[in-house]
């Protein structure tokens, strides 16, 4: 028996096996209806009903789709994009975050899925991710792709895309280390493209955690114990320089045109120096902001990074012309406005009380005075228990990322 019921504004006919939703103004009284004739107008309904969630899925399909046009990949190119994780933990609680394996916060985890909305309605495939071997990263990767509906993509971990190592600093919040041994100092160990922070020590929190992990037992003596910009740069070189071999084999088996790096703000950089033949001295001035797409398009033939054209980049959101800076910002017409805002406060640099234009050189760091910038290590003695806490706060990666 069937019955006629309102529920807001709209009528369900209810039977014993669905419950079809019908507009006022084809309400039915279906009491008093003879079974067969009880049949006939519930498959009308259900027809009637599939049909109209049909149209109103093809227009939901639609509205994924952005009206600003992606320029196609050269016929002569495969393009790369780039991308920096979400949001992490000591990121928002401005922390050096170096090696340490943090969570993403809840709205890193939004950075990652918008990315793969960008994605989606851009109807980008990717032959191939390459990520590094920070949760953050890994987990900004596999939520971009389930966005963006390519989670079947295949991803390669590797460990020379992880974060500049930070050393001593690890777990240290940066403006109270600043307070403690002085801005100018700190500022040469994060700014500069030459100086090292201290080594981290075995009675660091981080240093049994870090190199007696299971990810990096086939490294040996590679762990790194601190980095500079430049040491840094070395190892991620050496990846991407196996990524374009990795895309150019690829590309002859007429795999999908583009492929996907995720990495941090420090990989990034010293890679988009390479690539763009940044210089030293103007490193320091580019941010890679949190979960926002950009690529650059890679000669099929030589591996070489082609330029693009202003008149190629259509609506999407530019690149400032920061040193070389060639890489194209990936926006939609739904996202262009949140991904500005996110980009405009990446350029307070790294979270700093500093503007670019206040950072005075003398803070900076060069080659010639490396030497002495081997900073002793006893000031960061009395720092330990802090960076222990802040790791307990934010480095459980559990079920904050599942």
């Amino acid at each position: 028996m069937m019955i006629a019921m309102h529920r807001g504004l709209g009528l369900f006919v209810y039977t014993s096996i669905l419950l079809i939703p019908v507009d006022t103004a084809t309400m039915i009284l279906v009491r008093g209806f003879s079974p067969q004739s009880q049949f006939r107008i519930s498959r009308g309904l259900l027809r009637r009903s599939l049909a109209v969630n049909g149209e109103q899925n093809e227009v939901n399909s639609q509205k994924k789709r952005t009206e600003t046009s992606l320029p196609p990949v050269p016929e002569n190119a495969h393009r790369i994009v780039l991308m920096r994780h979400g949001e992490s933990e000591f990121n928002n609680a401005n922390i050096f975050t170096g090696w340490c394996d943090v969570a993403l916060t809840p709205r890193g985890r939004v950075e990652a899925s918008e990315a793969g909305e960008v994605f989606r309605s851009h109807d980008l495939t990717f032959r191939h991710c390459y990520c590094s071997m920070l949760t953050r990263a890994i987990v900004t990767a596999q939520r971009a792709l389930e966005a963006g509906g390519v989670s079947y993509t295949p991803i390669s971990y590797d460990w020379r895309l992880n974060e500049r190592h930070y050393g001593a600093l690890q777990g240290l919040s940066k403006e109270r280390t600043a307070e403690r041994l002085g801005r100018e100092r700190v500022m040469g160990w994060r700014r500069s493209y030459y100086a090292r922070p201290p080594e981290m020590t075995e009675g660091h929190p981080h240093y049994a955690i870090i190199n007696y992990d299971a990810r990096y037992q086939n490294l040996g003596n590679s762990v790194p114990l601190t980095e500079s910009l430049e040491d840094c740069q070395t190892r991620v070189i050496e990846a991407w320089k196996d990524i374009v071999q990795d895309t150019m084999q690829a590309d002859a088996d007429g795999a999908s045109s583009h492929s996907l790096i995720v990495a941090h703000a420090n990989t990034l950089r010293a890679l988009v120096m390479h690539i763009d033949s940044i210089p030293a001295e103007e490193i320091e001035d580019l941010n890679i902001p949190t979960g926002i797409p950009f690529y650059y398009n890679l000669c099929k033939t030589t591996g070489q990074v082609l330029a693009v054209d202003d008149k190629d980049q259509g609506e999407y959101v530019k690149g400032e012309s920061l040193g070389g800076f060639r890489g194209v910002y990936i926006s939609d017409d739904r996202k262009k406005r949140s991904f500005l805002e996110r980009r405009r406060a990446a350029n307070d640099p790294w979270l700093w009380a500093l503007h670019d234009d206040q950072v005075a050189r003398s803070m900076l760091v060069g080659r010639e005075e490396e030497s002495g910038a081997k900073e002793k290590i006893e000031d960061l003695a009395d720092m330990a228990k802090e960076a222990l806490k802040n790791t307990e706060l934010f480095s459980n990666v559990g079920s904050k990322d599942l």
